[in-house]
Parts: structure tokens; C-alpha cells; sequence
């Protein structure tokens, strides 16, 4: 077997993963703040010689932090937050969590919380909100609780929500992430009330990068055919 398609193989392999990326990015497009996760290929195990052998491979790149569009729906305890902030959250084992989905909720205690039932983290702690009353959070972050005493508005606030943002980021599901890497403390955010933070993906964008993978991908097959049907031409000639 002809030694250059083990080359194709790897940059083929490559090329797959790559495609299972796009079409994961192109499956989340409707996934509240969504954060597309991009992928870059190295070289490895080059070989200088003439037609010295040379490897390829899928390495993780970054997740793209882009702003999603934002998607009004009235509710409150939702927020959609833009630019590089993120929400902390404290995670089930006191971890530190970071996301952008904002599809907040009030628990029993009253606590601001995730989906997953995860508090969301202010500036002194938790945040939690006195019974009976409105949550209201302005553009830099600031809680404030109301509530209406007949023709009188009693305002109390409560905390500034915390906004942390890092580079290296290990995705938790639910839009949550690990902070790998150093964490950036942001003071104030820039936050919409009542919305939600939609996916990032531009779905024009993947589909054109899910055709190129997939035209990759048959170049390398076919590369590969080609060697094999060199190679048995090559046993089939006679030996003298």
C-alpha cells in the first residue's frame, strides 16, 4: 500500500470531524445564546525528505462570543446580555460557571436561578429577590426589587449582577461554560430586560462552510482511490 494514503487518511479524519463541528453549530441556530465553537487543522509529523510523508489534524480553536440577536418576550426575569460579559453562576458543586443565556427564573426561595436550578451571582453573592415583589434589572446590571403600595412605588435595591469573561472556555450544556483560562472581572454589563439572546450561528454562513467540508472530504476519497488503483496496477505489472 502506497504510503501517502495514510497522509489523506489523517487529513480526511480531519475534515469529518470537521464537518460533525458545522453541522452541530448548523443543529443549535435556534438554541438560546448559542455560542459557536470553530476548529482550525495543524500539521503534524512532517517529513522534509522529497515526498516525505505529512500529517494533518483537527485541533479545538475558540468559541466564537459574537453577539446573538436579541428576541423580546416580556418576561422579567429574562435578560439577553451583549458584548463580552457573562452572567457567573454558582455551579451544583461551588464551581464557578459562566453563560450568556439569560432564560432566568425565580426558585422557591426566590433566589434568581437557572434552568438548571444554578444561582445566578451578584456582586455580594446570590441575588434573591423579598416576596411579592418585581424584579427590575437596568442595562449595567443593577437589581432593584418594587412593589406597588396602592398610588406609592417602593423601590429597594438589592445587588449589581457579576460579569466575568474569559477566552478558554469548556462548554457545560445549557449554555454554561468552565473558565479554563484567566477570568476577566467586567463591573458593569450591558444588559435588555424581558429578552432573550439568540444563537450566533449564521446559518447561510454554515451551510456554505458545511458544502466546502463535504468537497473536501470527497477530493480525500477520491485521492485515496486513485493511490489504491496505482497500487494495483503497480502489482500487476510483471517482474523480470
Amino acid at each position: 500500500m502506497s504510503h501517502e494514503i495514510y497522509s489523506t487518511l489523517s487529513g480526511m479524519m480531519g475534515v469529518w470531524q470537521q464537518t460533525e463541528l458545522i453541522a452541530n453549530n448548523l443543529a443549535n441556530v435556534s438554541t438560546q445564546a448559542y455560542k459557536a465553537p470553530r476548529a482550525s487543522f495543524e500539521q503534524v509529523d512532517h517529513d522534509p525528505r522529497p515526498l516525505g510523508n505529512s500529517f494533518s489534524r483537527l485541533v479545538p480553536g475558540y468559541i466564537d462570543q459574537r453577539d446573538g440577536p436579541i428576541i423580546q418576550d416580556g418576561v422579567e426575569t429574562h435578560l439577553a446580555i451583549r458584548g463580552k460579559g457573562m452572567l457567573t453562576v454558582e455551579g451544583a458543586n461551588g464551581e464557578l460557571l459562566l453563560t450568556r443565556n439569560g432564560n432566568l427564573r425565580l426558585d422557591v426561595n426566590r433566589f434568581l436561578v437557572t434552568q438548571e436550578g444554578e444561582r445566578v451571582l451578584g456582586r455580594s453573592g446570590p441575588i434573591q429577590i423579598p416576596q411579592d415583589e418585581k424584579v427590575e434589572i437596568d442595562r449595567e446590571g443593577n437589581v432593584t426589587s418594587r412593589r406597588d403600595l396602592g398610588m406609592d412605588t417602593v423601590s429597594t435595591y438589592i445587588d449589581q449582577l457579576q460579569f466575568a469573561h474569559s477566552d478558554d472556555l469548556m462548554p457545560r450544556g445549557g449554555g454554561r461554560y468552565t473558565p479554563l483560562g484567566n477570568v476577566e472581572d467586567i463591573m458593569e454589563g450591558d444588559v435588555v430586560q424581558g429578552a432573550l439572546e439568540g444563537s450566533n450561528v449564521d446559518p447561510m454562513n454554515a451551510m456554505v462552510e458545511l458544502i466546502q467540508s463535504a468537497r473536501y472530504f470527497d477530493i480525500y476519497q477520491r485521492a485515496i482511490q486513485t493511490a489504491d488503483s496505482l497500487d494495483q496496477t503497480a502489482y500487476a505489472m510483471p517482474r523480470g
